[in-house]
């Protein structure tokens, strides 16, 4: 039951970081093809829906594990 609410809430803060703060990966790659040599260089934002279904799923445990203690 406490393992829902804090894990509820930690998926919650996560999801408000996620709406705030913005979230972006980096990603780099070397090609070699014999004497030729290429470079990739790449930049992926999550999109901030990830953000609030994160909220929804955190509150959704939280109200679950409060509901199982009673």
């Amino acid at each position: 039951m406490r393992l829902l609410i804090a894990t509820g809430i930690l998926l919650a803060g996560l999801g408000v970081f996620m709406l705030v703060k913005g979230v972006s990966l980096h990603s780099e790659g070397t090609v070699h093809v014999g004497p030729i040599h290429g470079t990739v260089d790449e930049h992926h934002t999550v999109p901030a829906l990830l953000g609030w279904v994160a909220i929804v799923g955190g509150v959704l445990l939280v109200v679950a594990g409060s509901r199982r203690k009673r």
